[in-house]
This record gives C-alpha cells, sequence and structure tokens, in this order.
C-alpha cells in the first residue's frame, strides 16, 4: 500500500510539473514565439481534404422564374441596375456573377446602341448622357442593360430586364418597361427544367443560360478549374475549419484576402513592384467540417461548387512555425532551418531541394492525435554561380575609342562553413572576379609628350556582403562591396582596393512594361548597380586620385541558367607615381552586351 501511495504521488507531482510546463512557458519559450511566427501550412489534399468534382446546381422553379439560386449564388432584378441622375448615368451589380467588363445598351431587335468598358468594382458612372458620346437611342425605346466581361475563350456578363427611355426638352429619363417572358435555363446548349443541376468536368467549356420571367438574363460560358487550397486547419469554432487557397475568392462566404506582397504606395505609384519572385495573394475563409461545400468561378467567371470531404483535420496545436527571417530559398540540394512547435520548443528541420533551378516542395512530418500530418514549404532552389563573355566599348574623355573583351566569374555563399548564423553566414556573402584586355590599344602620351599606343589590362576581384540574406536573381539587397583592382595600362601596374555599396533587384514593373514590349525581351529582368571608390593602392610608390567606378547592369534571363546582358557605366582612373611623378588621369565611359549562363 506504502508503495501503491508514493507512486501516485510521484505522478500527482510530474503530472502538476508537466501543468505548470504549459500553463507557465519559459522566458525563451516566449522569446522563440514572438520571432518564430510564420507558419507552416499543411499538405491536405487528398488526405485529410478530398475536393469532389465541380458541378452547376440551379433553381429557377422555386421562385417561380423570378430569381435564380445557381450554386447559392442569387440573380435576380436587383443584380444588376442603371438609373439617372441629371445627366449621369450610374450602374450597380453583383460582382459575384460579373466582375466586370464592358456594359452596353441593346434595344429589342439586338441592335448595340452605346458601349462603354467599366472602371468599378460593382459600381460606376458615366456622366454625359445627353451628349454624343453617350447612348444613341430615341425617345420611347425600349432596351437592356448589358454588363460582359471576356477572359481567354470564355466569358460571363447578365443584363437587365427591360428599360424604356423618355426624352422630353432636352431631359433623359428612365423607366422599367413592362415585359412578361417565359423563364427557362439553357445548360450546355439543351434547355432543361427549371430546377436540376449536373457534374461538369475540369478543363472542358460549360454554357449556361438563365432568363427569368422579368426578361433579365445571366448567362456564362467558362472552364470549371481546380482549387488549389494550400492549408487547412481546425478552427477555434466548434466543428469548423480554416481553409486557406489561392486565388481565385471563393463567393458566398466572408473570404480575407491575403496579401502576398504589401507594397506601400508610394512603391504602387512609382510602379517599382518586384516582377522576380513575387508571392501570391491567398484567400482564406472558415466553412463547417462536415457538408462543406466550396463556390468558386471558372477560368472566365460562372459559378461552380464543388463538395469538400475533411476527416481528421490538424489541430491548432500541430501548427509548426518558422522565422520571419527564414530563407524563402536555398543555393544547396540539402539545407536546414529551425521549428517552433505549438509550447515554443525548437527542432532543426534538415531538408532536401534536389530540383535546381526550380521550387520545391520540402515536408515535415506532424505526429497528430489520430494520425500525422504534412507540413511543407515551398523552396526555390537557385544556381550559386554565373560566368559570363562581354564586349565592352570604351569612349574617353578626349574622344578616343577603345574595344575590350571581358571575361566575368561570381559565386554566392549558401553559408560559411554550414554556419546558420542570420548575420554573418547565411545567404549573405558572395565573391566575384572579372578580367578585361584592349582589344585596341589606347592613344597615351609618355613622359616627354610624344603619343603613342598603349594596352590596357584589369583584374579584378571583390568581396560582397548582403545587408538582406536571399538569393541573387530572386530577392532584393543592398550591400556592401570590398574590392581589389589590378591594372596594366602600358608599362604602368597600378593595385589598388578600395570600398563600395551595390544595389540588386529586379527590373521595377512599370519600366519592365516597357522593355516586355519587345519579343526577346519579355523575360524575367534582373538589374544592379554598383560604385566602387579606390582609396589607396598596395604599392607604396603610388597614390590615388579621384578613382572610382560607377556601373549599371542588367540581365534579361531567357532560361534560369542562360542569360543576355548589358550595361554602362563611367570610370575615372587617376593614379600618379611618387618617384619619378608619372601616372594617368583618365575618364571613361563605357556600353557592354554579353552572354552568360548560371550554374
Amino acid at each position: 500500500m506504502k508503495l501503491i501511495i508514493a507512486s501516485l504521488i510521484c505522478n500527482l507531482g510530474l503530472s502538476h510539473f508537466v501543468l505548470a510546463q504549459e500553463v507557465s512557458p519559459t522566458p525563451a519559450a516566449e522569446k522563440n514565439e514572438s520571432e518564430y511566427n510564420r507558419p507552416l501550412f499543411f499538405s491536405v489534399v487528398d488526405q485529410e481534404l478530398k475536393v469532389k468534382s465541380p458541378r452547376v446546381d440551379f433553381d429557377l422553379q422555386k421562385s417561380q422564374g423570378e430569381e435564380l439560386d445557381i450554386n447559392g449564388v442569387v440573380f435576380n432584378n436587383k443584380s444588376f441596375t442603371a438609373k439617372i441622375e441629371q445627366d449621369t448615368l450610374s450602374f450597380a451589380w453583383d460582382t459575384e456573377l460579373v466582375p466586370g467588363g464592358e456594359v452596353s445598351v441593346i434595344n429589342e431587335q439586338g441592335k448595340e446602341l452605346w458601349k462603354k468598358p467599366v472602371k468599378g468594382q460593382g459600381v460606376w458612372s458615366f456622366k454625359g448622357v445627353r451628349g454624343s458620346d453617350g447612348p444613341q437611342w430615341k425617345n420611347g425605346e425600349k432596351f437592356h442593360f448589358c454588363i460582359r466581361s471576356e477572359v481567354g475563350r470564355g466569358y460571363s456578363g447578365m443584363c437587365t430586364q427591360t428599360y424604356a427611355v423618355e426624352i422630353k426638352d432636352s431631359e433623359v429619363s428612365l423607366g422599367l418597361a413592362k415585359s412578361a417572358t417565359t423563364p427557362r435555363v439553357i445548360f450546355q446548349n439543351d434547355e432543361k427544367k427549371l430546377k436540376g443541376g449536373e457534374e461538369v468536368a475540369v478543363g472542358l467549356p460549360v454554357q449556361f443560360l438563365a432568363t427569368l420571367k422579368t426578361s433579365a438574363t445571366y448567362e456564362f460560358v467558362s472552364e470549371p478549374i481546380v482549387p488549389l487550397v494550400k492549408d487547412l486547419i481546425e478552427s477555434e469554432k466548434k466543428d469548423h475549419v480554416i481553409i486557406t487557397g489561392e486565388l481565385p475568392k471563393p463567393l458566398k462566404t466572408e473570404a480575407k484576402i491575403i496579401s502576398g506582397n504589401d507594397y506601400g504606395k508610394i512603391t504602387q505609384i512609382l510602379g517599382f513592384q518586384s516582377t522576380i519572385a513575387e508571392n501570391q495573394d491567398l484567400w482564406e475563409a472558415e466553412y463547417p467540417a462536415k457538408k462543406a461545400r466550396l463556390v468558386i468561378p471558372g477560368k472566365s467567371g460562372g459559378v461552380f461548387s464543388y463538395e469538400l470531404e475533411i476527416q481528421n483535420p490538424p489541430r491548432r496545436q500541430d501548427r509548426r512555425f518558422i522565422s520571419e527571417r527564414a530563407i524563402k530559398g536555398t543555393y544547396k540540394a540539402q539545407d536546414q532551418m529551425q521549428v517552433r512547435d505549438g509550447v515554443g520548443n525548437l527542432q532543426t528541420w534538415e531538408f532536401v531541394a534536389p530540383q535546381k533551378f526550380a521550387n520545391n516542395t520540402v515536408y515535415l512530418d506532424i505526429p497528430g492525435e489520430k494520425r500525422s500530418h504534412r507540413s511543407y514549404l515551398e523552396i526555390y532552389r537557385a544556381g550559386a554561380g554565373e560566368a559570363s563573355l562581354r564586349l565592352t566599348g570604351v569612349v574617353t574623355s578626349n574622344g578616343d575609342f577603345v574595344m575590350l573583351g571581358e571575361g566575368h566569374v561570381s559565386w554566392w555563399f549558401n553559408d560559411i562553413f554550414s554556419s546558420q548564423n542570420y548575420w554573418l553566414s547565411k545567404q549573405r556573402w558572395g565573391m566575384s572576379a572579372r578580367y578585361f584586355t584592349s582589344l585596341t590599344q589606347l592613344p597615351a602620351s609618355d613622359e616627354s609628350g610624344a603619343s603613342e599606343n598603349v594596352d590596357l589590362k584589369v583584374a579584378e576581384a571583390d568581396l560582397r556582403y548582403r545587408f538582406t540574406p536571399g538569393l541573387w536573381e530572386k530577392d532584393e539587397t543592398l550591400g556592401a562591396i570590398v574590392a581589389y583592382e589590378a591594372m596594366a595600362l602600358g608599362d604602368a601596374n597600378v593595385p589598388k582596393l578600395g570600398i563600395g555599396l551595390f544595389w540588386a533587384r529586379s527590373m521595377p514593373k512599370s519600366i519592365d512594361n516597357w522593355f516586355s514590349k519587345i519579343p526577346f525581351m519579355n523575360y524575367p529582368k534582373w538589374v544592379d548597380m554598383e560604385f566602387v571608390k579606390y582609396i589607396s593602392s598596395t604599392d607604396s610608390d603610388i597614390t590615388l586620385g579621384d578613382d572610382y567606378v560607377l556601373n549599371f547592369h542588367g540581365k534579361v534571363l531567357w532560361t534560369p541558367s542562360f542569360f543576355g546582358e548589358a550595361g554602362f557605366g563611367l570610370k575615372n582612373y587617376y593614379f600618379e607615381k611618387k618617384s619619378d611623378g608619372s601616372g594617368a588621369k583618365l575618364t571613361t565611359f563605357y556600353g557592354t552586351v554579353g552572354l552568360g549562363i548560371n550554374f
């Protein structure tokens, strides 16, 4: 008996310790929770979640032809309305049925009297109804207002019930005209009963047309898509789940948009949005765990529903988190990062990214209450190195011209000796080297003032540090440069040390849009600029003056591993020998083109 009591006391004490640990997290756990707050999504499709084939279910019978219910979305006389106030024609429409497009006026004979592109989201106004640019209708004429959105090979559209116009003393007024129409539904080019539904196939066009008894119509020709569900987890609300997916946003539910790129107003005004590796916008919505139905538009609009079968969804405590500063890509086939669990504990997650120049989906198995779940992360694996050959034309301040041939190679380190230190190692450091030599000689003057032609040869090497870690040709950064240059100008050899800055990013969207109008430039583009000031020479007999280089450079990535490049810049040479006073002061402007590979 004493042994049993002692055992119970021991177990109660251990349980109390565990509960205390859960209720009162350690300071380290609290720190981990604040830093590691970027959630890993769960891969649930065809496991915890099964998405059934799309359907089109409709009911025009219940309302006796006055209102259409299509997969829970309602179309009636209020779905698209028009009114005139003074000289302004205003429209309002349900964007779940038709997102936008062009609005038109079509008379009873089918003639188009007016058409304009709309620029609003659900509301739009046109001022100048009585002007020459307004609708060309006649007094007493009957017509429909229609709105139509064309996307790809399909469209969605709706028309109002019949309106009539009265024009009197330059005043224009609208009114509803009496009209009686037999309600009907045409589905897949066949007339159907007023209530029904069918399963349809992803990727094949679906045709639908419904006419209300008021003569208002809704129609679409569109291909249903495969819903891309990115995440699913239990909700705080009992027997509900939270689903996250790629756009388009679902209909008939309150879905929150998760912005993939949070650009500031100034960035948007200047058009400096990124054009490489942009994060996608996602939607997030709550659904019941049983009898859930996802309703989304197709490629060109329309309304399609998908039944969801959900079993053993991941619990909230199963969620894993990584740091906001965690890598978004890698240069290595094998890499690692820290992952936090629900109580603040960290573990090292080692993963494999086998595909180079591609997105890799890497998985982490999580033990659950009834079954294991799979968290995942999409990681892009880039090439760490690049090499290129360039041809450069140089014009001096004296008007002389020289051609240079150039070779360039660079390498970015994923880490330094496998260290994961954020500031000193992880995707911070890079090295580059280039060598160029004159293909034609450069006119110069010797000590006596006599002219001579000399060769120009330069070898350069530099070490670079990114202020923001990331991948070259993917993630924007500002950085520092420590440079060495060995220049040979004629008989003079000038070794130099310099420091500088570089900035690199994808080509800004506003500029990229113009370049992409040229067919061979309609590819991802990466731009960088650098400034290096040479401050001293390793040769004690040489002093440097205002010696620097300012370079602008861009690449067009025809494939992830093959690119074309071009650049221009300004380089100022200024050195003098203490022993004999000889030296050079030369300002050059140059332009360069080349081809290269990433590896």
